[in-house]
């Protein structure tokens, strides 16, 4: 903060002031105390003024009035107040017009709350749309038309959502999900990773289930996961309380939030466990029996959901080569982790050795709470196997490919393969 004072002064010296908006003032309204703030800087110096004072190491003015400034080797993205005319595509503006007026800038942008701009000359906030007010009553709304600000820029559609179950606001329109269902349609037009980073953005926050099932409301997963959508169609057995496999699906998510609240988990490893949960049994559909006696079943649906995952949603939901080999890996075995105890004691360790398999231990966790009867007795045993193998795995020293031409030197190539892999089995095997 002390060098956004800083910039502030610098550019007082030409009568002009320095304002922060966004993130930083809803979440000083609200109290949060943040240790990283969301902050957005705005001006009424244009780039030319500003390069007279601040040190610009690159600018993009031309199109959108935005320099980004260094000082003392920290980096700020700075925007003078504007105006935006026009669209494309849905998502940017077709052309960007200086002007002077901060009410006008105010009104160019998505919701109220996102308004709100604070002077950090007199540390006072201004709010030309009501911000602040919409923030005390936990409202969210739009400024202005909503189907307008979602016509000028779709996304916003997704950060509605996004920022209504971060805060648990309240709709300020009775109407508004049915413009957002409206809208929705709007969101093809964009590049796909500009909607998963919205949508990531969702499933890690922990009022997750209540965001998906209004994109699930508003026909989001409809359009973009419909093998999500339609898991609700899908019924559940005697084993589970869930009524369907939608719910199911929630529910998994929801014990999810919990198992990984208090881990050290990156952020690509919980974005890969929540997409495993959410996918994990989309195959039920294709593979739901019934037996004589109407018990419905779904057997082997974790092999076809692995050839489903490879030949449509990876590619779909655009995710990285390693996000689909994690998870593809983890929804492929979320089922075979239930038989360790009676799998042969080579087959398991070479199995618990997989980079994966803690994360396995989770996914299988979380799909597992609700079961009848509730088989927590099971996810303990599997963790103490687990804990027992890690234990005697501190002791071994394997080989290598040296290790056996220095004691086999007469081997051929292929033969010191082979003989590599039933040594280190021998090793692993040992107690």
């Amino acid at each position: 903060m002390q060098n956004i004072k800083i910039i502030s002064q610098k550019l007082k010296t030409l009568n002009k002031k320095l304002y922060i908006v966004w993130g930083f003032c809803r979440e000083k309204i609200m109290w949060l105390d943040n240790t990283w703030w969301d902050i957005d800087l705005v001006t009424d110096a244009t780039p030319e003024e500003m390069k007279q004072v601040l040190k610009i190491v690159w600018d993009i003015w031309k199109k959108y009035w935005t320099c980004i400034v260094s000082e003392w080797d920290e980096t700020f993205e700075i925007t003078t107040f504007r105006e935006d005319i026009g669209t494309i595509n849905n998502r940017k503006p077709a052309l960007v017009k200086f002007t002077k007026s901060l009410e006008k800038d105010s009104l160019r942008r998505d919701f109220t709350l996102n308004s709100i701009y604070f002077d950090l000359e007199t540390e006072t906030f201004i709010d030309p749309n009501w911000g602040i007010k919409d923030i005390k009553n936990w409202v969210i709304r739009f400024v202005w038309e909503p189907r307008d600000r979602l016509y000028e820029d779709s996304l916003r559609l997704l950060r509605f959502i996004r920022l209504k179950y971060k805060y648990n606001l309240k709709d300020a329109d009775e109407n508004c999900i049915k413009t957002l269902k409206n809208q929705v349609t709007l969101l093809e037009k964009l590049p796909v990773e500009r909607l998963r980073q919205e949508f990531d953005k969702i499933l890690l926050w922990n009022n997750n289930i209540k965001a998906l099932q209004e994109l699930k409301d508003i026909w989001f997963l409809k359009i973009f996961i419909p093998e999500v959508d339609i898991l609700d169609t899908i019924p559940w057995n005697k084993w589970h309380l869930e009524w369907d496999v939608w719910i199911h699906t929630k529910m998994c998510i929801s014990e999810l939030n919990k198992i990984i609240e208090n881990t050290q988990f990156t952020t690509n490893d919980k974005i890969i466990l929540y997409y495993t949960i959410l996918l994990h049994d989309i195959a039920k559909a294709n593979t739901l029996t019934f037996d004589e006696s109407w018990e419905s079943h779904y057997f082997k649906h974790e092999n076809l959901w692995a050839e489903i995952f490879k030949q449509h949603l990876s590619n779909r939901l655009n995710f990285t080569n390693n996000q689909k080999k994690e998870i593809y890996w983890l929804i492929k075995n979320h089922i075979k982790l239930f038989i360790i105890p009676e799998m042969k004691k080579l087959k398991a360790r070479k199995f618990m050795m997989h980079s994966l398999f803690e994360k396995l231990l989770i996914v299988w966790d979380a799909d597992n709470r609700w079961r009848i009867p509730v088989k927590e007795w099971k996810i303990e045993q599997l963790r103490n196997i687990y804990s027992d193998f890690k234990n005697i795995l501190k002791h071994k020293k394997f080989l290598n490919g040296n290790d056996i031409m220095s004691r086999y030197p007469e081997l051929e190539w292929r033969k010191i393969g082979e003989r590599l892999i039933m040594l280190n089995d021998n090793i692993l095997l040992e107690d």
